[in-house]
């Protein structure tokens, strides 16, 4: 079965790394545990690129390139971002594509973690606000989970380490 997995979490979570080193064939014992050994499993090029929330409809192109990619693989990682919520892609995605699994892995990462990543982001520019930036995230991303219940979920530990292991 074809499989859609969105990849949800804050700034700094580490949701592209994740998603390339898992496209990239790593870390083995995950992609086992994630039932997609001997499957080809391919990234979103568009959902790496077209991060930028003022980016709106853009992001379509998206969910719009998902049954060509499907064709030649069996399952899609999709960096989320929260805009995509906001215009219920997941869904949209979801009902467009009613023969594939659409499950959805989010990243956690401690806060302590999140503060130290967080600066390091060439965009970051309000020090010394990371934890309180990071909290709203943190709701913003619990909400957008919330509104998706009929996804299988999967929380994956993302820290500094690069273990990944199901939590």
């Amino acid at each position: 079965m074809k499989e859609v997995v969105w990849v949800f979490g804050t700034s700094a979570s580490g949701k592209e790394t994740f998603i390339k080193r898992v496209a990239s064939g790593e870390p083995v014992d995950l992609i086992k545990n994630l039932g997609w050994e001997d499957k080809v499993v391919a990234a979103s090029d568009e959902s790496l690129n077209l991060i930028d929330g003022e980016l709106g409809e853009l992001r379509d192109k998206v969910i719009e390139k998902i049954p060509t990619l499907l064709q030649k693989t069996d399952v899609i990682l999709i960096k989320w971002q929260y805009v995509d919520s906001a215009t219920k892609r997941p869904q949209r995605l979801k009902d467009s594509l009613p023969d594939a699994r659409h499950r959805i892995i989010e990243l956690e990462v401690g806060m302590d973690e999140l503060v130290m990543r967080l600066p390091r982001k060439h965009w970051w520019y309000d020090l010394g606000k990371e934890k309180e930036s990071l909290t709203k995230e943190l709701n913003m991303v619990a909400n957008s989970l919330g509104q998706l219940p009929d996804f299988d979920k999967v929380s994956i530990d993302s820290n500094e380490s690069d273990n990944y292991r199901i939590t």
